[in-house]
């Protein structure tokens, strides 16, 4: 009837944004403290290393192509489909297949269920279906390492799994309490590809996993790739310094004034000394946008 609003999908694609003022209202202590990290001053590489190698990192394509630059590894930090088809999966399969990388890394997402041989089977050919998969001379992994050699000879070790919290009935997921995470990157990891993000960075603040935070702090790769927050995309360098603890906390804790103070004093002490390079690189290359998914972005390329 009439004066009735949006209702169903309607209602999730026409939802309100909330403004800068209304997500400060809700948790003030939290908003000011992410203004005074995002000032946080990184300083900037000299030159790039004679050994650098370039990364191209995408992630949440869900059944899209796109045009990607060249490069020596190309990283894809999954959900390549939208419903985890096995039609789905061999076209964005073929696509990765034909581009022309050396070395191409793929982790799976919570969209891509055909992967999760956890999942249970509706008709009882998902593991035949799954055997039919040719990855060609692409490399899955999930939950596990590899070591590859890039054109100019250096060797980049590499793990990636396919976990994220969860959200409704999707691939790879677990209750967010759980600490799935605890000593399971390798120390000697370089890039570290997974699909959720980590607590506080490129997350939208709530949405990554707290867990997996502690487990970044402990490993420190020169890289981390990961999705799944469509609208965190972007990049990040991490100092893992006092600063940046004082910000997780006030993060994880849900604001507190007093948390708020130790991030100000962090942030103060931070400009009385020289800024300190960037240790850790964050990408989150979320190819797809938008409420509706109608956003196309630009893979990110990176140096290490």
């Amino acid at each position: 009837m009439f004066g009735r609003g949006p209702s169903g999908l309607d209602a999730l694609l026409l939802r309100h944004r909330p403004s800068s003022w209304e997500i400060f209202l809700q948790h003030p202590c939290v908003f000011l403290a992410c203004k005074l990290y995002s000032w946080r001053r990184i300083a900037a590489a000299s030159q790039r290393p004679e050994d650098a190698i370039s990364v191209v990192c995408i992630s949440d394509t869900h059944n899209s192509q796109f045009l990607l630059p060249e490069g020596d590894i190309l990283v894809h930090a999954g959900d390549l489909t939208k419903s985890g088809s096995l039609k789905e999966l061999q076209d964005t399969i073929s696509w990765l297949r034909d581009q022309p990388y050396s070395v191409k890394i793929v982790v799976a997402g919570n969209h891509d269920l055909l992967l999760d041989a956890t999942q249970p089977e509706a008709d009882g050919r998902t593991a035949a279906q799954r055997s039919q998969i040719d990855w060609g001379d692409i490399t899955y992994l999930e939950d596990s390492a590899a070591t590859v050699v890039c054109k100019n000879g250096r060797r980049v070790n590499i793990y990636s799994s396919p976990k994220s919290p969860l959200h409704g009935n999707s691939a790879f997921q677990y209750p967010r309490v759980d600490d799935v995470w605890r000593d399971t990157v390798p120390d000697n990891t370089d890039i570290l590809v997974t699909h959720a993000p980590p607590r506080g960075h490129l997350d939208l603040v709530t949405l990554g996993c707290s867990h997996f935070l502690r487990e970044l702090w402990r490993v420190h790769p020169a890289l981390h790739v990961f999705g799944h927050v469509h609208e965190g995309y972007g990049r990040e360098w991490l100092q893992f310094d006092t600063l940046q603890d004082a910000y997780e906390r006030t993060v994880l804790a849900g604001g507190g004034i007093w948390n708020l103070f130790g991030v100000f004093r962090a942030f103060l002490y931070s400009l009385l000394r020289s800024p300190a390079k960037g240790c850790c690189q964050l990408v989150n290359p979320s190819m797809i946008g938008g409420l509706r998914d109608d956003v196309r972005r630009q893979p990110i390329k990176v140096y290490i």
